[in-house]
């Protein structure tokens, strides 16, 4: 407990940072959507993307009817924020594969052995801290993206619809964060320094991400979009149908044999001292 108490300490800072980050970008996002319903937008909107391919409109997830378009409040929400789930994937990612490498790089792990813990109790206070931080981070990013939604909805737009659609998109999202944290955390045991692991988590998310827009252009790779945990959490798509029973099964899957790997090969390893 008592360690679970100083990682959750030590990581209050970068939680700090990302979530303001996180709230002011949303907020800006957010005050752009009533300038989409202008006449002069509106325009512009419907002779550009109808002039668009049907490929490249999937390719950037762009939507023009629906629940997904921009001219509601979910879809406009939707677009911008799949960027803003990209940044967040990384930061689970650098959460957990920063967080047993990180005591052997900084030369604290002397300390956590001085403690009456076992190296098993180790793994699952660095869990039990990065989950509640990752937990934090996200229920805010959550009320954020609903109460800037919410006051700059226009009158066309439902407000539960917008309640309904967003809790949607951060229950299913919640899931893809938490495989990328139970990756990382897998890594932190294979790493020889922490100041690898920022690297690797955008290297691995930006990997997923790239294999996820080849699969919808190229229709042979098709198939590859179902390997790609940030294709999954692509709000638009989830809008439209959700994450599919088997993902949500393969996802819990994978997230259980990361953290059970995490325990297996940490008490095998020779920490430096």
């Amino acid at each position: 407990m008592i360690t679970a108490k100083i990682e959750s300490k030590s990581l209050v800072k970068g939680l700090i940072i990302w979530t303001i980050l996180f709230a002011v970008i949303i907020v800006g996002f957010s005050a752009v959507y009533p300038q989409m319903h202008s006449s002069e937008m509106t325009e512009l909107l419907d002779a550009k993307l109808n002039g668009l391919s049907p490929s490249l409109l999937k390719t950037f997830n762009i939507s023009v009817s629906g629940q997904a378009s921009f001219l509601v409040a979910t879809g406009f929400f939707a677009y911008y924020f799949q960027y803003m789930f990209l940044a967040a994937s990384v930061y689970a990612m650098m959460l957990g594969s920063q967080s047993l490498i990180k005591e052997e790089t900084d030369g604290t792990i002397e300390f956590l052995y001085a403690q009456p813990v076992t190296r098993s109790g180790i793994v699952t206070s660095k869990i039990a801290g990065n989950v509640f931080i990752l937990a934090i981070f996200w229920l805010v990013s959550f009320a954020v993206s609903l109460g800037a939604t919410l006051i700059y909805r226009q009158s066309t737009d439902s407000v539960t619809t917008i309640i309904r659609e967003i809790g949607k998109i951060f229950t299913q999202e919640s899931l893809i964060l938490l495989f990328f944290l139970s990756l990382g955390f897998f890594l932190s045991t294979l790493l020889k320094s922490s100041k690898q692991s920022t690297s690797i988590s955008l290297g691995i998310v930006f990997g997923f991400y790239l294999i996820g827009i080849f699969s919808d252009l190229k229709e042979s790779f098709n198939w590859a979009k179902n390997i790609s945990p940030t294709h999954l959490g692509i709000p638009s798509n989830l809008l439209d149908k959700g994450l599919s029973v088997v993902s949500v099964g393969v996802l819990s899957v994978l997230i259980v044999l990361f953290f059970g790997g995490t325990y297996l090969v940490y008490q095998r390893k020779d920490l430096k001292i």
